[in-house]
This record gives structure tokens, C-alpha cells and sequence, in this order.
């Protein structure tokens, strides 16, 4: 008799051991191998309301059984098309997306959502095997074309080559519009490029997903900072629509010390070392001085991407937040992750200040102790201070990894344009702002949130733009 499946023998990703992956900035998870992408794409039930579950639960609404279903048949190319039905880039979504919070989270293996209960087993491995599906045609090097219908006339600008602008300017060059993509920085990927480690992932796996807008006809214009060397009106008079997608860079908590030599923002540690390569100084022109020891204030991804790329750079690495780790955003793997190779966690803690030398370098970073209290807004335990328990943790730099807000330099010159309270540009449920053929997506609206889900509001706003262009516009 054949032995029964257990539903907790998931299949686990086969990663570098922890004392050779803090050396270098490689990939350290491997992914599956086909026997082990086969294995696990079995464990699947292909329930009859995933609708419900796996499905409703992805931002963009992969058809994950389906694309499971054709791995179990063997039809790889055919698992690829399934995705790329929903999903522009599988290769990348399948290593960033937080599966645990969304489909791998509703899948009935773990969650029975009709019941409201974990089940005993975990789920199946949903985004090794998007991964693995991607991979596989990328190192594979077929040649997949994808359908494009013929030009419609219609030009739009694209403004920021993140997720949410790539995914819109993909979209629409299918449809057949003429799509030009303003970028301020030297290559295309926003946030995938600049503020993920190539640890989690690696660059030539997001250039091949780039390039598949070139093979579409959309044109990159880099070194275009909108706002600066071109209006954000001048391209809403040349073009027949215009997609906002800059992004969200600036961060910090604004709390004393702040000023001194040694306190980074996230997003200039991570584009200092992905983008510019400070990693490889003085080879490369572009330093970053972490010390010998640094905090990193935060508990979400970008939290954890500062403490892959710390790690990395040879530093004592201690991450503080204010709240538990089940309650944080990032990933309980990436948790696991960065411990095994060494990471301090302090949850529970709160920044009060960042102590500085005379010379005005910084020397540690001044924290108190928190418990949980009453439920807040959101729902989550609100953490009070514990008096008494304040203490320094001793660092030579301060790195905060959260406060995101978004940057207006794009737009802030453009009259009639509604923000939110927050500083984010207001739009409504078709993405559509306050100004006539203005769209926008992506953390530029939603303040900071994860890739596939500026890639589900660039989509969104593709459905939008091509609707204004053929219903509204006249050629």
C-alpha cells in the first residue's frame, strides 16, 4: 500500500547554510529542483472554492491551482502562461511576495476559512513554486512572445520604473499603446533594484523580467527626475495619459539625534549597496559607513532587507521594534533568517533618541522597554512604555526603516491635485486622480506597501488609462 501523504510534509526551499550565505550577496535560497516543484505541487487539493481562498487572496488574482494542476501534468510553459495571466513577474513575486499573509495563508491545508481554524498541516509552498515556474523558463531560454494587439495611437508616459509603473507600462504596451517610461535613476526596478539585497533577488532575474517591456516597444527614458528636468504638466500635455508612480523614499522618525554622522534612512543604505555597489568600496565610488555596530529601527521587510545587506557588510547587527514579531510585517522565514546569521532582535523596544559624541558621531541609540496594552485602530496590542526600563544599546550607527513617506517632487507643482492627509496623491477606486488623464499606484498612493501590491494597482490602472484613452480620447 502506498504511504499516504501527510499534509505537514511540505517540501522546504534548500538554502545556503547561514555561516556561508552572511558572506556574500548571493542568492541564498536555491529553490526547488523539479522532483522536489513536482513533490509539492501534489500536496495540492485543487480545492473547488479557491476562488474563495488562494485566488482571492493574491493581489492580482493568479489562478493558483490552475498553474499548480499543469506542473502536476508536467506542462511547465503551460504553468507559466497560467501565471503570466495575472502576473507580469513570476520570477519575482515568487521570492518577495509574503505568501504566508496572503494565498499560502488561505490555503485550506492550514486555514479553513469557512470554519475560522488553522488546520494541522501548512500550506503548499505557493511562491517556491511560482518561482520555480518563472526560473524555469528564464534559465531554460525559450523564447515566450506575448501577444500584442496592433498600435492604437494613443501615447502615455509612465513616471517611475518600479512595480507599479512596469506592470502598468506592460500592460498597456499589450494593449497596444505607445508607452514611454520616465525613470530618475540609471536602471529600471524602483524598489526591486535599489531596495531589495540580491540575496532575496538577484538582478539578472529582474532584468529578465524587464526586458520583456522592451519586447513589448516600451521605450525607458532614465535620468529623467519629473518635477526637475521635465514638469509633471509638460508631460500631460504631450502625452494622451500619464501613469504616477514614484514611489516612497523618505523615511525617518524625526525623534533627537537624528542629525548625527551615522543615521541613515533605509532607502540610502539599501540603493548605496544595490545600486552603487558600496559593498564592493573601494572598487566602486560609493561608501557607506555602518561602524562596527548598527540598530536598525523598523519590523517590516525593509527592516529585514537592512539587516541581510548589514550582515553582509561584516556589521554587528541589531534590529529594534517597538511591537512582537507576530505582529510584525515581515516574513517569520526572514525572521528566522536573519537570526540564524546573527542579528540581534529587540522586540518590544522603542527608540527614544540617538546618542551622539562630542565630534557629533553616533555612539547608541537610546530605547525603552514596551508591554501590551489595550487594542488600537488597527487592532493590534498598543505597546506602553515600561518605566524604568530605559537603556542605550551601544552602536555606531542608526539606520530607520520606517516612515516612509512619499516624495512630491514630481508632482507638488501640479495645481488641482488632491493629496491625503498623509501626503499621498488621492485616487479613486480606478486609480484615476483629481487631475484629467493623470493616473496613479503604487506606494505613491498607499504610503509603502509590498511589490505585488503596487503591481496589482499599476494593472488596475493600465484597466483605467486604456478605458479613458478609448472611451474619452480622441486620437
Amino acid at each position: 500500500m502506498a504511504k499516504r501523504i501527510r499534509y505537514e510534509d511540505r517540501n522546504q526551499e534548500p538554502l545556503m547554510p547561514p555561516e556561508q550565505r552572511v558572506k556574500t550577496f548571493r542568492e541564498y535560497a536555491f529553490g526547488y529542483s523539479v522532483s522536489l516543484a513536482l513533490d509539492e505541487a501534489r500536496r495540492c487539493l485543487f480545492c473547488k472554492d479557491a476562488d474563495l481562498r488562494c485566488v482571492k487572496a493574491c493581489p492580482v488574482g493568479v489562478d493558483v491551482p490552475g498553474f499548480i494542476k499543469k506542473i502536476t501534468e508536467g506542462d511547465l510553459l503551460g504553468a507559466y502562461r497560467k501565471i503570466v495571466e495575472a502576473d507580469p513577474f513570476p520570477s519575482v513575486c515568487g521570492r518577495v511576495c509574503p505568501q504566508e499573509r496572503q494565498c499560502e495563508g488561505s490555503c485550506i491545508l492550514y486555514y479553513d476559512t469557512v470554519r475560522e481554524r488553522k488546520n494541522k498541516g501548512l500550506p503548499v509552498s505557493i511562491g517556491a513554486l511560482e518561482k520555480f515556474v518563472g526560473d524555469f523558463v528564464r534559465v531554460s531560454g525559450i523564447n515566450l512572445e506575448e501577444e500584442k494587439t496592433d498600435p492604437t495611437g494613443y501615447r502615455v508616459a509612465v513616471v517611475g520604473a518600479g512595480p507599479a509603473g512596469l506592470a502598468c507600462a506592460h500592460q498597456l504596451a499589450k494593449w497596444g499603446h505607445e508607452v514611454h517610461l520616465f525613470e530618475a535613476l540609471p536602471r529600471a526596478g524602483g524598489v526591486m533594484a535599489y531596495g531589495i539585497p540580491q540575496a532575496r533577488l538577484p538582478r539578472e532575474v529582474l532584468d529578465w523580467e524587464i526586458k520583456k517591456l522592451e519586447s513589448l516597444g516600451v521605450k525607458f527614458f532614465f535620468g529623467h527626475v519629473v518635477g526637475r528636468t521635465v514638469k509633471l504638466s509638460e508631460l500631460l500635455e504631450r502625452y494622451h495619459a500619464v501613469f504616477l508612480g514614484v514611489g516612497a523614499g523618505r523615511g525617518g522618525l524625526g525623534i533627537k539625534g537624528d542629525h548625527y554622522m551615522g543615521v541613515y534612512s533605509a532607502i540610502e543604505v539599501l540603493t548605496r549597496v544595490g545600486l552603487n555597489r558600496a559593498d564592493l568600496f573601494p572598487e566602486s565610488g560609493t561608501p557607506v559607513h555602518l561602524g562596527r555596530r548598527t540598530a536598525i529601527v523598523g519590523g517590516g521587510f525593509t527592516a529585514v532587507d537592512c539587516a541581510i545587506t548589514a550582515l553582509r557588510l561584516g556589521v554587528e547587527t541589531h534590529v529594534v521594534y517597538r511591537r512582537t514579531r507576530e505582529t510584525s510585517s515581515a516574513r517569520q522565514e526572514e525572521w528566522d533568517h536573519i537570526i540564524q546569521e546573527g542579528a540581534i532582535i529587540h522586540w518590544l523596544t522603542q527608540p527614544l533618541e540617538v546618542v551622539g559624541d562630542q565630534e557629533g558621531k553616533v555612539v547608541g541609540l537610546k530605547c525603552v522597554k514596551m508591554a501590551l496594552g489595550e487594542p488600537d485602530e488597527s487592532g493590534r496590542p498598543r505597546p506602553v512604555p515600561v518605566e524604568g526600563s530605559e537603556h542605550i544599546i551601544e552602536c555606531d550607527s542608526v539606520i530607520f526603516a520606517i516612515g516612509q513617506k512619499a516624495n512630491p517632487v514630481a508632482y507638488e507643482d501640479l495645481p488641482g491635485l488632491e493629496l491625503t492627509k498623509w501626503g499621498t496623491v488621492k485616487v479613486g477606486e480606478d486609480m484615476r486622480t483629481s487631475v484629467r488623464g493623470l493616473f496613479a499606484g503604487g506606494d505613491v498612493v498607499n504610503g509603502g506597501n509590498t511589490v505585488v501590491r503596487a503591481i496589482a494597482e499599476g494593472k488596475r490602472a493600465a484597466q483605467s488609462i486604456h478605458k479613458f484613452l478609448t472611451e474619452e480620447v480622441a486620437v
